[in-house]
């Protein structure tokens, strides 16, 4: 049989697992992303951007503006991101055969990526875009 002692710990014990245990659950709850996030843990920034220059998801982007039909300037939010220093990935995404180019630092005084989408000929023409900064 138990004593008085044993049970008390043991009811402290349980009641401390029942409280860490909510605050696990209530710790994942409160760190789910919002649907306009996206869950990218390995890059400093990314983006999926639309052909007007909407943003469908990002992280770590502070502003996309649209200087030319096919030009696209993402401003980078971070401002311990260096883009002199990173790996800027950029991926077409509706437009079968066409081609992008991507300058980090060359748009929002250094701090965005410069982003042209252009055609399988190699006329700009806008095109939805994936941008990942490393």
């Amino acid at each position: 049989m138990y004593s008085k002692k044993k049970m008390r710990a043991t009811g402290i014990t349980v009641a401390g697992l029942c409280v860490a245990g909510l605050a696990v659950a209530g710790g994942m709850a409160i760190a789910a992303p919002a649907a306009t996030s996206s869950q990218a843990p390995h890059v400093q920034a990314g983006a999926l951007i639309n052909a007007d220059g909407t943003v469908v998801h990002s992280k770590g982007v502070k502003a996309v503006t649209v200087a030319a039909p096919h030009v696209y300037c993402v401003e980078i939010g971070n401002e311990d991101v260096d883009l002199s220093r990173a790996i800027v990935e950029a991926t077409p995404r509706d437009i079968a055969g066409s081609t992008i180019r991507a300058v980090a630092g060359g748009c929002a005084n250094g701090k965005g990526v410069m982003v042209g989408t252009y055609d399988a000929a190699g006329h700009g023409k806008p095109n939805a875009f994936y941008l990942a900064v490393l």
